[in-house]
């Protein structure tokens, strides 16, 4: 047998990293050293991956293109040299979109030190009793889809949110009334948390905007919705005119209500929040959804140099036009990169600090900074219309030139078809 070739340094570095791994886990056994503790001993290891745990319901969106964001991120953070040299690597774990499973897999991480970072989920409801689980542990948690408010706000210090929460959504349109000269409004929404969050910020924003609020109607999400669910409170705000109607709800039923709104003859202007951005949308209601006005964190068309740059990217990596998802995903592994190459070390107290400390950080959903409670501190919502069966970008009042006008891109299967 000829003698063994000398070890590369890459071949030196992966049996040093596997080494000091294993000296991690038999001190944390030896010593009754916590997750915590063994998580900060192993971020200091100069070899091996850095590894960042992406929990999600992947079997159950496949459409959705958010995977392929989060992969784009860690290609470009490792083709420029990674973390001190160390590839960043994604182990990515399936929670079906159950809080009993999310709880789990969020007790397995949090116990295993090799992870110092997790990215998900995408329901608020099983992402707000995961983050709990998280914190305890001291292990990063990085939110790029839940919605809910009450995820923040509650002293979890190791917890930040890259996207909006409804209640920025609810204020938003609002605006857009406002900015579009409607005084008196209608708001149908579901019985669900989302739905009162997002109607409640909504009534309080035109409240304060010359917004008049003329009706508010709920229904539950529980029954089996039809055209027949509406058509009598609709028949109701037929008498009183309103000058536009803001849905607080979710696919698919609220593609329902909207089919209903035009097939009873109502032509009022229709504004919807961001859990409408789906074609599941333009499935229910087909051509009835035409002109409506429907809020979401992201658009290709959007012509900000950052948006610009990261639809050219993704094209040229994956030949498709990124979703709502490839950019939630992409922003929120890009920010955690930067944290991890800003921190003086991996470790769970260098990156919480660094984290807290971003500010003005370039993200393709907007300008990301962090407020103390981990939410964004500075929020873009984007508005786009439907318009011959597509999401248009409906760019600000104050915008002109031909993106004014919205161009014909398909925004394939948003994750907001999801309810959150």
């Amino acid at each position: 047998m000829p003698p063994a070739s000398p070890a590369s340094p890459r071949h030196t570095r992966r049996a040093r990293g596997a080494l000091g791994a294993a000296l991690v886990l038999l001190l944390t056994a030896c010593q009754g050293a916590s997750p915590a503790d063994a998580r900060t001993a192993r971020s200091s290891d100069d070899a091996g991956d850095i590894v960042v745990a992406v929990v999600w319901p992947w079997h159950a969106l496949r459409q959705v293109r958010y995977g392929d964001g989060l992969e784009l991120a860690v290609e470009e953070l490792n083709a420029s040299g990674g973390i001190r040299g160390r590839n960043v690597r994604l182990r990515r774990e399936d929670d079906s979109g159950s809080v009993d499973v999310g709880r789990l897999i969020a007790q397995h991480l949090a116990n295993d030190p090799s992870v110092l970072a997790v990215i998900g989920h995408l329901q608020s409801y099983v992402t707000i009793p995961a983050a709990s689980i998280y914190d305890e542990a001291e292990v990063l948690l990085i939110s790029p889809a839940a919605t809910d408010p009450a995820l923040t706000g509650r002293g979890l210090r190791h917890v930040f949110r890259t996207t909006f929460t409804d209640k920025d959504v609810g204020r938003r349109m609002a605006d857009v009334a406002a900015e579009r000269g409607y005084k008196r409004v209608a708001i149908y929404y579901m019985r669900n948390t989302y739905g009162r969050g997002l109607s409640n910020a909504f009534e309080e924003r035109a409240g304060n905007v010359g917004v008049n609020v003329i009706a508010r109607q709920s229904y539950d999400p529980t029954d089996q919705v039809s055209e027949q669910t509406f058509a009598s409170t609709l028949r109701d705000w037929q008498l009183l005119a309103p000058d536009a109607l803001f849905i607080a709800g979710e696919v698919p039923s609220a593609g329902t209500l909207v089919a209903a709104i035009r097939k009873l003859g109502l032509t009022m202007p229709i504004l919807g929040g961001d859990a409408m951005s789906s074609p599941e949308l333009l499935a229910t209601a087909g051509a009835a959804a035409e002109g409506a006005i429907i809020a979401s964190a992201f658009h290709p068309d959007e012509p900000s140099p950052a948006v610009q740059r990261f639809v050219t990217a993704f094209r040229a990596r994956f030949g498709a036009t990124p979703d709502v998802g490839s950019a939630l995903g992409y922003d929120a592994m890009r920010v955690l990169g930067h944290a991890l190459r800003t921190a003086p070390t991996a470790g769970p107290a260098d990156l919480v600090k660094t984290m807290h400390a971003v500010s003005n950080w370039p993200g393709v959903t907007g300008t990301v900074a962090f407020s103390p409670g981990g939410d964004r501190s500075t929020v873009s919502v984007v508005t786009t219309v439907v318009r011959n069966g597509q999401f248009q970008y409906l760019a600000p009042p104050a915008a002109t030139g031909p993106k004014a006008a919205g161009a014909t891109v398909a925004v394939r299967s948003p994750l907001n078809a999801t309810p959150r």
